[in-house]
């Protein structure tokens, strides 16, 4: 099989945008084979389909049909590119995504190398409190919950020094209570850092060098505890990522992440 594709890399989460046609029930399948080490190589990767609302360009079909914000960007920023922009000059994608309601609007700059973009995010179907269990001791964490994703906020203080190890333990024994597609995210708040560790049910377990749902859920959890609208800068392994948050009335109305991306690589894959 040969697959086209391109690469890019949105904060460095390394990502497989395929260009070939693939029907549906293999996506999965072949993009994991695409990711991995002896392939293409990234963290994550989704499809370039054709949009059924005429008002998108394109739609994006995640490999396991979650959203994903900075796949998202890497989709707009391909096709601002096509626009050929000059540094500076802006333009506004509409996509259809996986895992969103709604069309996705994405608003793109031409950088000196890449763009710089921000993209209205899913807003989350709620935000609670759950109870995990884990190595004999119970902790209560809060889920931040998307239609296609949802992501376990834990403070980074508390596991320590053992953080990497325990994140990895946890998201092997709760995949069974959580969705498909879902992050556990170390978070420390006074030096305004996330690690995102995200797993994909029989397919991927990652820590992924920027997360763009894993910002938004940060960024929404903030605002709610707080009962205001808010932004935040998130500094992550592969740079920073920042989340704008509008509240109105004790409810979240809008959510955008923002963050850089760039084009890496176009090529054929051989399966």
């Amino acid at each position: 099989m040969e697959l086209k594709f391109i690469k890019t890399s949105p904060t460095e989460n390394m990502t497989l945008l395929i260009e070939t046609s693939v029907p549906r029930e293999q996506h999965l399948e072949v993009a994991e084979k695409l990711i991995a080490y002896g392939s293409v190589y990234a963290e994550q990767a989704g499809y370039i389909e054709e949009p059924e609302n005429s008002l998108a360009e394109k739609r994006l079909q995640m490999m396991a049909g979650e959203f994903c914000g900075n796949a998202s960007l890497s989709l707009a920023a391909v096709l601002a590119e096509e626009k050929g922009l000059e540094v500076g000059e802006e333009t506004e994608i509409i996509l259809e995504v996986s895992g969103a309601d709604s069309l996705v609007n994405c608003h793109m700059k031409k950088e000196e190398k890449g763009f710089s973009g921000r993209v209205a995010m899913p807003l989350p179907k709620a935000i609670e409190q759950k109870k995990f269990h884990l190595e004999g001791e119970t902790f209560e964490l809060v889920v931040v919950v998307f239609e296609g994703i949802s992501h376990i906020i834990v403070p980074v203080s508390l596991w320590g020094e053992d953080a990497v190890k325990m994140a990895e333990l946890a998201a092997k024994n709760w995949a069974e209570e959580m969705p498909a597609a879902f992050g556990i995210l170390l978070y420390d708040a006074e030096k305004g850092e996330l690690k995102p560790l995200v797993s994909v049910q029989g397919a991927t377990l990652i820590w992924e060098h920027g997360c763009g749902s894993g910002t938004s859920a940060i960024g929404a959890y903030l605002a709610m505890q707080e009962g205001k609208s808010r932004s935040v800068s998130l500094k992550q392994p592969g740079g920073i990522m920042g989340a704008e948050v509008s509240v109105e009335n004790g409810k979240i109305e809008s959510l955008h992440i923002t963050g850089k991306v760039s084009i890496v690589a176009k090529g054929t894959a051989f399966l």
